[in-house]
Order: structure tokens, then C-alpha cells, then sequence
């Protein structure tokens, strides 16, 4: 007896769903089916027994291996993750049609670790690695916001605060109180504080419950207009949480 005969059609296709999410880091019933030549109801149930079983979680409509299960040993601590390769941000470009960023923490700055520009949705070289007062761009303002209170004390007391442009906080106490509304709402907003003519929206992105990096859509006032930052908000943190699940994916143990 061959030993194909022995295989099971179903167990054999959920684990190459597993397969999948691990090469892929996310991907939608929609993408699941085109990878399987297969119909809607079969890769339905076995997405629906895989997420029961607490193998695989959804966000949205993508779905990710369940990080407390499986561990990417390719990447071994948040700094060296290949930032340019994570899907999420240009999911986002595509959806709100302007440019993306990814921006961590070192030290006292915002440095950007990658930029997504449309039509496009390349990477912005130039871009990153640039670095920024973590006080007045809403990237920077969505992690300091959310960092352990004694090391944003720390950080606070570090800061000299300059204006950048008229609209830059320039008060501590003033930015403390701000920071504490940006905690609250879950994003932050950039309106001309760091650059005149332009707007940011971001939200923080964690690892192990910890703030490591935001997520923030970027444009000119033209574009991004005051009534609208409601609606891009949600937006960003909608995406936001699909960055920190892809990044716990991607951690290692």
C-alpha cells in the first residue's frame, strides 16, 4: 500500500494553512482559497476548527498564526526586524492612499524604519532612518504616550522642548497633559507641529504588551483635513493592532 494512501485530505490542508501563515505572516479567507484552489465553505471550516483550536487568531479579516503557539526563530529581538518586509503598512497605504510610516524609540528620538509611499507602496530609501523630535511628530507622540510611566519621566526630564513651528509644544507640563489625552483616545495627531503644511495620525504598536514603535499615515493638510482625522484614526489603530500581532509572530521565544 502506497504510503499516500494513509494521508488526511483535511489535516493535510490545515497544516499547509499553518505553512502558509508562517511564510506569509497574514493572510485573508479570500488569499487562503487562491493559495488552495479551494471553495469558500471548505477553507471556512478549516479556518474556523484552526482559530477554535487556538491555533491561528483574525484581525479583521486576516488571520495570523497565534504567537503564544508558534515562534519565528529568524528574527531574535524587535531591532532587528526587517521592517520593510511586514505587510501590514501597506495594506494600510493601499486603504487610506497616502504615505505610511513606521517610526521606534532610541533614546530621546523617532527614528523612521520605513516609509510606504502610493501609488507605488515602495519603500521611501531616503526616508529611513531619519530622525525626529519624539515630542512634536505624532509617531513619536503615540510611543512616548505609551511608555511605562517611569521611563517616560525619564525620558520628559531629558527633553528640551524648542519650537519647531508655531503650533510645537514648547511646555512640559502642557505636552504631559497631551500625552495623557493621546493614552487615552489610543492616537495622536500631528497637525503642522513638526512640519507646516502637512498632518500625521498614528498609533503605538506593541510587543508583549509593551509600546515598541507606532504606526501613522502621513499627508498634506490638503488631504488629510481636520474632520476627517476621526475616521483615519480608527484607520491607524485598526491597523496598528494588525502590526503588533504580525510583529508577535515574527518574535522569537
Amino acid at each position: 500500500m502506497k504510503m499516500e494512501s494513509y494521508e488526511l485530505t483535511t489535516l493535510k490542508r490545515g497544516l499547509i494553512i499553518l505553512d502558509l501563515l508562517r511564510e506569509k505572516h497574514s493572510l485573508s479567507m479570500s488569499q487562503i482559497m487562491e493559495e488552495l484552489s479551494l471553495n469558500k465553505t471548505t477553507v471556512y471550516k478549516l479556518l474556523f476548527t484552526l482559530e477554535k483550536m487556538q491555533y491561528i487568531k483574525k484581525v479583521e479579516k486576516y488571520y495570523y498564526l497565534n504567537p503564544s503557539i508558534f515562534f519565528d526563530d529568524r528574527i531574535h529581538v524587535i531591532r532587528d526586524i526587517q521592517w520593510s518586509s511586514l505587510n501590514t503598512p501597506y495594506r494600510l497605504a493601499e486603504v487610506s492612499g497616502e504615505k505610511v510610516f513606521i517610526g521606534i524609540l532610541e533614546n530621546e528620538e523617532l527614528v523612521i524604519k520605513n516609509v510606504i509611499l502610493t501609488p507605488s507602496m515602495l519603500p521611501d530609501l531616503d526616508a529611513i532612518g531619519n530622525r525626529s523630535p519624539i515630542y512634536s511628530s505624532a509617531i513619536g507622540k503615540a510611543v512616548l504616550a505609551n511608555l511605562p510611566s517611569d521611563l517616560q519621566a525619564e525620558i520628559m526630564k531629558k527633553l528640551s522642548l524648542a519650537n519647531i513651528t508655531r503650533k510645537t509644544f514648547n511646555d512640559k507640563d502642557l505636552l504631559k497633559h497631551h500625552l495623557q489625552v493621546i493614552k487615552d483616545q489610543g492616537y495622536a495627531v500631528d497637525d503642522e507641529e513638526t512640519n507646516v503644511g502637512k498632518r500625521c495620525v498614528a498609533a503605538p504598536v506593541y510587543v508583549n504588551g509593551l509600546v515598541v514603535g507606532s504606526l501613522a499615515i502621513h499627508g498634506d493638510t490638503e488631504s488629510i483635513r481636520r474632520k476627517s482625522i476621526r475616521t483615519l484614526s480608527n484607520m491607524v489603530m485598526r491597523y496598528s493592532r494588525q502590526l503588533s500581532l504580525e510583529l508577535e509572530h515574527l518574535k522569537s521565544r
